[in-house]
Parts: structure tokens; C-alpha cells; sequence
């Protein structure tokens, strides 16, 4: 949830009940704001410079999700770190730790959420599912690459979308990095206690979808985070029985995460979950 979250909580304050129906009819915008000045040229742009070829998926629903899929150096089975952004990111974000991950023999599939950047459409929970379930489903039939193989990775928002992907698929491991329990325990805390449960239509209530998953888990957080609390990290990482708890002190939320050791403790859990020489 953005900065904008905090001034909604104040109307409701002011407003009431009319903030409520405000929130129900605006509650889009912001959990789905989209990234400020990513643009169709300049992803183009960006490919072009990594050497990532860039997707258009088509989805269940008929729509087409935006994507990069950057190829491991080097030979050998494929093994994929498939990517969901945060809220207000893209798939321009920590193109380093893309880098690294090509380095250590990982493709990396990142997509956009429809309403996005390059996809058509507009965000919805319902329609993250989808864009996800489509980009699991290309990873599967075009590169041809087993579950196993894959591991999961979400981030804040993204860490949502991951969970319910992961629970209904059996990939080779889980990566939820600055994420949330839910929207709606974070927008609880936000909206000073408002009961606005029944008002959200973008629950993402990650935090039951523990026991679902079997995959090994690793749950990254900054122990600064002014946006989502350090204890949702620490909740999901008790309830998802998580192999690995990175808790990053003095990082906030839109600080790099996966950073010197950190990263090196991240590359390690994949290696890990997925080792290079497994068929």
C-alpha cells in the first residue's frame, strides 16, 4: 500500500460512512497505482539493453500480459525464478539481481499486471491470479520447464500474487520479500481500526494460504519497513513454516533488499530448493 493509503485514512476519519463508500469505489487505485514513468519505449529500451526478449502472454480471460524472460549464461537444465512485482514497480526493478541470477545459471520470468504497462486490461486480485497462472502456464509449455524448476518470487503485492499462485501449482520453492499477512489486516492498521473488511474487493489474504503450499518458503523483510511492518514478515515466516527468515535491520520498504549477504543468503535458498545438477 502507498503513501496515498494515509491521506485515505484521514478522509475516512473526517467523512465517515462516506468515506467508506469512497474507499469501496477508489480502493483500485490504490492498491493498483502502477509504476510513474515506465513506458511501453522505454521497457523496449530497457529489453533491448539486458538482452531480455520481451512477452505478450494471453490470458484465461482474453487478456495479454507484458513481460521479459532473460536467459541463464550458460548451458545446462533450465531452471526459472518466476517474478511478480510490487504495486507501484515493474519489471525494470533490481535488473541487478536479474543479472545475478542469469550469472548463476536462472532464467528470469517477470511479467506485468494487466492494466500495466504493455497489458491490457484492469488490476483486480481476480486478475493478478490469471496474469500469473498465464505466465506459470507459458514457463511450463513454451520453455518447457518442469514445476520443480521453478521457484516463485513476490514481492510486497507481488508476494501476494506469488502465494496464490504457489498454492495451486507445485513449484520448487517460495520467496514472499516485503510482503503482507493481507490487505486487509495491512489496511486495518492503516485506517486507524475501521472495520473495512466488508468494503475491500482486493482482500489478498495470504496468510491462509500457509498450509497449501509444501514448497520450501523463504520470507525476506526489512526491519524498518514503514509501509508493511516488520511483524507481517515475521507472521508469514511462523505460519508458512519458512526454511529461511531474512529480517534486513534498518531497511525500509523501497530500500534493495537482496543486497550483499542478503543476496548471497537468497541465491543460496534457491540453489538450495532447485540444485543445478537435478534433472
Amino acid at each position: 500500500m502507498m503513501r496515498k493509503v494515509l491521506v485515505a485514512a484521514l478522509v475516512l476519519v473526517l467523512l465517515g460512512g462516506v468515506g467508506m463508500g469512497w474507499f469501496a469505489k477508489f480502493q483500485r487505485s490504490m492498491i493498483f497505482p502502477g509504476p510513474e514513468g515506465v513506458t511501453v519505449p522505454l521497457l523496449h529500451r530497457f529489453a533491448s539493453e539486458v538482452g531480455a526478449t520481451e512477452l505478450q502472454i494471453p490470458t484465461e480471460d482474453g487478456e495479454t500480459v507484458y513481460g521479459w524472460h532473460r536467459n541463464a549464461i550458460g548451458d545446462g537444465p533450465k531452471r526459472v525464478v518466476l517474478y511478480f512485482h510490487g504495486n507501484a514497480s515493474s519489471v525494470l526493478a533490481q535488473i541487478d539481481l536479474q543479472d545475478r541470477l542469469n550469472q548463476e545459471g536462472w532464467d528470469f520470468v517477470g511479467i506485468h499486471y494487466r492494466g500495466y504497462p504493455g497489458s491490457t486490461g484492469e488490476p483486480s486480485e481476480t486478475g493478478t491470479r490469471l496474469d500469473a497462472k498465464a505466465a506459470w502456464d507459458w514457463i511450463a509449455h513454451t520453455l518447457g520447464v518442469p514445476p520443480s524448476r521453478v521457484v516463485i518470487h513476490g514481492r510486497s503485492l507481488g508476494g501476494g500474487v506469488a502465494a496464490q499462485l504457489a498454492s495451486n501449482v507445485e513449484p520448487g520453492g517460495v520467496v514472499l520479500e516485503s510482503t503482507f499477512t493481507s490487505i486487509a489486516d495491512l489496511a486495518k492498521e492503516q485506517f486507524l481500526g475501521f472495520p473495512i473488511g466488508p468494503f475491500l474487493s482486493h482482500p489478498f489474504l495470504t496468510r491462509e494460504l500457509a498450509g497449501a503450499i509444501r514448497a520450501p518458503v523463504l520470507v525476506a523483510h526489512g526491519g524498518s519497513d514503514s509501509l508493511i511492518n516488520i511483524k507481517h514478515g515475521r507472521k508469514l515466516a511462523e505460519l508458512f513454516s519458512a526454511e529461511t527468515f531474512v529480517e534486513a535491520p534498518g531497511l525500509d520498504h523501497n530500500n534493495v533488499l537482496f543486497e550483499g549477504s542478503y543476496q548471497d543468503q537468497y541465491i543460496a535458498f534457491l540453489e538450495k530448493a532447485v540444485p543445478s545438477d537435478t534433472p
